[in-house]
């Protein structure tokens, strides 16, 4: 710890008190890390191990506590008779307790600004990288267009059913106005030509309607039946094909600009 040795030919006892004697005032001063060096010095030229107090006491007035921690370890060491040993040597641990509790608090926080400043590299890293939207794996899916194949099916065939039934009481509502023989009071009227019918029927006209309702009636049924079938066999029968799930717009950043994508598929 001396700052100086004695194997200079020079430095002389005179020398080591001129040290000592400038450390005592630097302490009457209040200047105790100066001190300290001073004692050290006259230590170092001397080799008078009760120096070594004083520079324990001026690092301990200086709040230098791993260097009085030394000094006094030191001291310790090499006084064995060193006068009240006893409360020295509990100071002593006091003071390494201390420097432990230091030196711990000293590697946590250091600890804490490497991983702060990992944790800022990797976000400024992850800020510069590109961002793309990854595509997501390739599904088999069955063509979804059959089905409304299907849909048009029902539908036609539901309106064809319809019309059929509204085909069908027009004309029993027409026979009940209509009857061949009056005197039959509407048991039996074919729709025919020369049927007599109360005097506010259009024969023709209701008669025409009801055959067209009944015509368009039977082709939606027959029709949207066919068209219901062909989509079952449709969506049963076609191979599966690979999709891709990605959304319709993906947009990708980077410092400076930005790019976005629209996905449209026919």
């Amino acid at each position: 710890m001396a700052r100086a040795t004695t194997k200079d030919e020079d430095m002389t006892d005179q020398q080591a008190r001129s040290h000592f004697r400038l450390g005592r005032e630097f302490y009457q001063q209040g200047r105790f890390p100066d001190a300290a060096r001073e004692f050290e010095v006259a230590y170092g030229l001397s080799g008078r191990a009760a120096l070594l107090y004083n520079v324990y006491i001026s690092y301990r007035d200086a709040l230098d506590t791993p260097k009085a921690a030394a000094a006094l370890r030191g001291y310790l060491a090499a006084v064995p008779d060193a006068p009240d040993r006893e409360n020295l040597s509990a100071r002593l641990a006091a003071l390494e307790s201390q420097v432990a509790q230091s030196q711990a608090d000293a590697e946590r926080e250091a600890a804490q600004r490497r991983e702060l400043e990992r944790l800022t590299r990797e976000a400024e890293a992850k800020r510069a990288e590109p961002v793309y939207s990854t595509p997501p794996a390739a599904a088999a899916s069955r063509p979804w267009w059959p089905w409304l194949v299907v849909g048009a099916g029902v539908v036609a065939t539901a309106t064809g059913v319809t019309l059929g039934a509204l085909a069908s009481h027009d004309a029993t509502a027409l026979r009940e106005q209509c009857v061949t023989d009056p005197r039959d009071e509407g048991a039996r009227a074919p729709l025919t030509v020369g049927n007599t019918c109360a005097p506010s029927v259009d024969l023709e006209k209701r008669r025409d309607s009801i055959q067209t309702q009944a015509l368009v009636g039977d082709v939606l049924w027959i029709g949207g039946a066919a068209l219901t079938l062909t989509g079952l066999v449709l969506a049963v029968l076609l191979p599966a094909s690979e999709r891709t799930d990605r959304p319709p717009l993906t947009a990708a950043c980077v410092p400076g600009s930005c790019q976005a994508a629209l996905h449209l598929s026919f």
